[in-house]
């Protein structure tokens, strides 16, 4: 069960780091993302695919145990590559078209529940591999230039 912890009130405990500290990106990053938007928080463990900031940041989430027995939910946040997304999928940052779109990123949020799973439980079933292929774009014909695909009403990728 997580539990409050002194860090939980940033205000009364001065060595605690802040709210934002989950999100120390890169210097530049809005160069690339834009406006970072900072309201995701980690409710379990695993990686998770930021879909307000377009896919272009992830978290990871982990459980604390202190010393003391109190559990803590930490969260460290992450940013793709230029040109790349977070692929809920794969859990890796992948190209517009190779990733699930976005927006369909918490349909496969379920899947971190299999990072557990145990040794001999495979990543992805049969079911998993289908519902990620009728909503990933994929890869364009052969002989045809790749499209970069932002997310709808998202921002297209940063060339620079």
């Amino acid at each position: 069960m997580v539990s409050s912890h002194p860090c939980s009130d940033r205000s009364l405990n001065p060595f605690c780091q802040s709210k934002r500290a989950a999100y120390e990106l890169p210097d530049g990053a809005e160069l690339i993302v834009g406006a970072v938007r900072t309201t995701f928080v980690c409710n379990n463990e695993g990686y998770y695919a930021d879909i307000e900031n377009n896919c272009q940041i992830f978290h990871v989430c982990h459980t604390a145990v202190h010393a003391d027995g109190i559990a803590e939910m930490q969260q460290w946040s992450f940013m793709c590559g230029n040109q790349t997304v977070f692929n809920q999928f794969s859990f890796t940052c992948s190209s517009y078209e190779d990733a699930v779109p976005c927006g369909s990123s918490g349909d496969f949020f379920y899947l971190n529940d299999n990072l557990h799973a145990g040794p001999n439980v495979f990543f992805h079933n049969e079911q998993d591999v289908a519902r990620a292929a009728a909503v990933t774009p994929g890869r364009p014909a052969q002989g045809q230039p790749p499209v970069a695909r932002p997310p709808v009403g998202g921002r297209p990728p940063f060339r620079g």
